[in-house]
């Protein structure tokens, strides 16, 4: 190099997060967050951690309300189950002994426990060891996010699940789809139980499951998975832990479409809605019985 001439200088290594997140490049998720894995502060293992102390909490719940009251958790509510119960004892000379069906308003609490680990550990993991809940967990909202979401969320469910079933019945016969979801509505005889109906259906499991699932699961697998693999596992996982295997066909599709919704937009608001939407539509056609779906 000839004399006097200036060297060339190096082009500087970004000495900020951000500056090294945005270096990087965005991930499959479109979360902000670059391939390098070495900057995740957590991943599969709090994924697990937070799923399985959901169902722990939950289960501690159940067990303390059933050791401080005489309410029976495996019988269905219902005349029926009530005649089926002493058709039985009768038939075998026992005392008569109707089971009782815990209250709704305690179903409605028992909740709790599980919503705190599928909602609250998530954002304390995006808090505390990520970059806040907006950046890890696309936790954000947009004023056109309710009226998309939830018109999608009640198409889905008064178009795809008929279609999808129509299929499915086609193949395994005529079934009761909604049988689980009857043993809760059933109980909904009064204001203030429907009420708590639609607040467990239709507000607080969209709410937890979409940070959890879509939030939380969807991105962390698209840290190593295609953007679409990635979605049909988090939509696979939240079909699977709802241990219905006739609705599993319907949650695995509209799982799919929270998906999209989720990576598309960068954010759970319209995944959120849309979950709303689907559930509040299957909430009141059995609290009202509509025939819907």
């Amino acid at each position: 190099m000839a004399a006097g001439t200036p060297k060339r200088r190096k082009r500087p290594v970004a000495s900020s997060p951000t500056a090294a997140v945005v270096a990087a490049g965005s991930d499959s998720n479109g979360d902000g967050a670059g391939s390098d894995s070495n900057k995740y502060r957590y991943g599969a293992g709090a994924l697990i951690l937070a799923f399985l102390a959901a169902q722990l909490l939950s289960t501690i719940a159940y067990a303390i309300v059933q050791s401080v009251t005489s309410y029976d958790f495996t019988t269905p509510a219902g005349v029926g189950a009530s005649v089926g119960q002493a058709a039985g004892q009768a038939s075998q000379n026992l005392a008569l002994a109707i089971s009782v069906p815990p209250p709704l308003w305690i179903t409605a609490l028992m909740q709790l426990p599980l919503w705190l680990g599928l909602a609250a550990i998530p954002i304390w993991f995006a808090t505390k060891r990520g970059r806040g809940v907006v950046v890890e967990l696309g936790l954000r909202f947009k004023l056109r996010d309710a009226p998309i979401g939830l018109a999608i969320g009640v198409a889905s469910q008064l178009l795809m699940v008929p279609a999808l079933y129509w299929v499915v019945f086609k193949l395994i016969g005529v079934k009761d789809i909604s049988a689980a979801a009857r043993e809760l509505t059933d109980r909904a005889t009064d204001p203030l139980s429907i009420i708590l109906v639609f607040l467990i259906v239709g507000i607080g499991a969209p709410i937890a499951e979409e940070i959890y699932f879509r939030g939380m699961a969807q991105r962390i697998f698209g840290r190593k998975l295609r953007p679409e693999w990635a979605i049909l596992a988090a939509a696979a996982f939240f079909a699977g832990s709802h241990l219905q295997p006739l609705q599993f066909p319907a949650l695995l599709v509209f799982g799919i479409i929270l998906g999209v919704l989720a990576w598309k937009s960068g954010r759970l608001g319209l995944s959120i809605w849309a979950h709303v939407g689907f559930n509040v539509v299957a909430a009141a056609s059995l609290v009202f019985n509509l025939g819907i779906g």
